[in-house]
């Protein structure tokens, strides 16, 4: 054991947390089968998490029986998608950003291109192909990775409602982000969106209207202008915001109750 723990010394000695198979393999000079064997026996050790493959981070003493996604997203996420347009978003940048009071266990990223591991440091991950040109739109850079700002992750959770788990988990989220949110930039990215952009705006619009959130959105909406539903996955329809021509399953009564507002 003394020589994989003189390799997390070297690491650590030259400011690196983070690390790749080569590097370990090179670092002990053995092959690659004597190298897997070494990382596995740090891995059992609680010494060193395994974030994808090939990649590999250093815990701190004190996370020890954690993971390393749980102590550091932007590292784990940062060190799996080396060399990828890559950007925490959605539920996982809110909880990052401290807005949500249940930080979910799955890891949202959104990347330019697909990846053939489904967890990064034990934790499961639900990848959303974006383009190029939207990938680091209202992004922020977070140590070796991007994340979504405040107004980006609304946005994107009011554009996939069907991706967040549903109208209250994106209530509660303006519930508590509203007060920082510049709606300015929602309103950039909503028109660099095009349509499915403008209709997450009046999403966020209409939950902050009706619930006298501090956000306040003015999307341009026409008296006839086609109803939108706040949920596009559920056909119900239990009131109709006509002011931002949104159809709600749910009632105001019901989301006033989640975000305690």
């Amino acid at each position: 054991m003394t020589r994989q723990l003189e390799l997390i010394d070297t690491f650590l000695s030259e400011g690196r947390r983070e690390f790749t198979f080569e590097d370990a393999k090179r670092h002990l000079g053995v092959s690659a089968e004597a190298a897997a064997n070494a990382l596995a026996r740090l891995c059992k050790q609680g010494l060193v998490d395994k974030l994808a493959r090939g990649h590999y981070a250093i815990r701190q003493l004190g996370a020890l029986g954690t993971s390393a996604a749980t102590e550091d997203l932007s590292l784990a996420v940062g060190a799996a998608f080396e060399g990828r347009q890559h950007r925490i978003a959605y539920l996982s940048a809110l909880g990052e950003l401290g807005v949500l009071s249940h930080p979910v266990r799955t890891l949202y990223v959104a990347c330019t291109e697909r990846v053939r591991f489904s967890s990064v440091s034990r934790r499961p991950l639900r990848l959303v192909v974006e383009k190029p040109e939207t990938i680091h739109l209202e992004a922020e850079t977070v140590k070796n990775s991007w994340r979504s700002s405040l107004e980006r992750a609304l946005f994107e959770c009011a554009l996939r409602v069907d991706l967040i788990g549903g109208v209250e988990r994106l209530a509660e989220a303006v519930a508590a982000g509203s007060p920082d949110a510049d709606p300015a930039c929602i309103t950039r990215l909503a028109n660099a969106f095009g349509p499915r952009g403008r209709a997450a705006e009046r999403r966020l619009a209409s939950i902050a209207f009706a619930l006298r959130l501090p956000l306040t959105l003015t999307p341009e909406v026409g008296k006839r202008q086609q109803l939108i539903r706040l949920d596009p996955r559920d056909d119900r329809a239990e009131w109709t915001d006509t002011r931002f021509r949104v159809a709600w399953n749910t009632t105001i009564d019901e989301l006033q109750a989640v975000v305690g507002n």
